[in-house]
């Protein structure tokens, strides 16, 4: 596992260095009471523009924005379960199997980046579940992870530690759905690698 994620110059919460045809950013949800907001329908009420942040899509793009106190979310750091309850049956239905695709999941602590870094190996069916499970509702592992991936490595997905989004890589076919996808706000953003270049 280790080498995959350490491929070139990339880390464990980094980008995989190459290897896939495309990629973008899934934006986690933002609710208004019971209804869902698009992040473009929060910058507008702003007179902002998503196309005009030049970064990575965080919390900072929403940052000074008159109402978003009554908003719910984004979540930081960690997929929602509305967004990724979507991109599982998006994956699903770009990967060979579907939902029995065996799947490698892995969590590094902040913290402490020289910690051994725990690996598991499941189905991508079972991602719900995991992801109910890290969240206490059975307690555990205490976060979804931050990179997980098929295990053919026809796509990848990680979400930074203080990222409002998560990017996807993988076929040209796959990226076109997310981006197409009428329940996700998939954009595309600078990639992690573009904005520290920037920087």
């Amino acid at each position: 596992m280790r080498p995959f994620l350490e491929a070139g110059e990339s880390i464990l919460g980094h980008e995989p260095a190459g290897g896939y045809e495309d990629r973008c950013w899934v934006l986690h949800t933002i609710h208004d009471g019971a209804r869902r907001v698009r992040w473009r329908e929060v910058l507008a009420g702003a007179g902002r523009r998503l196309e005009d942040w030049p970064h990575t899509p965080s919390y900072l793009v929403l940052a000074g924005i008159d109402g978003r106190e009554d908003h719910e979310g984004p979540s930081a750091g960690e997929i929602d379960r509305d967004c990724l309850a979507r991109l599982v049956t998006l994956l699903a239905r770009h990967s060979a199997e579907g939902p029995d695709t065996p799947c490698y999941a892995a969590q590094a602590a902040i913290e402490d980046a020289g910690a051994p870094v725990p690996a598991r190996h499941g189905r991508l069916g079972d991602a719900l579940a995991h992801h109910d499970f890290c969240s206490g509702r059975g307690g555990g592992w205490g976060q979804f992870p931050a990179n997980w991936w098929a295990a053919d490595g026809s796509w990848f997905v990680l979400t930074d530690w203080d990222l409002s989004a998560t990017e996807v890589f993988g076929g040209a076919a796959l990226v076109a759905a997310l981006l197409a996808d009428d329940e996700l706000e998939a954009v595309r953003m600078p990639s992690i690698a573009e904005a520290l270049a920037r920087a």
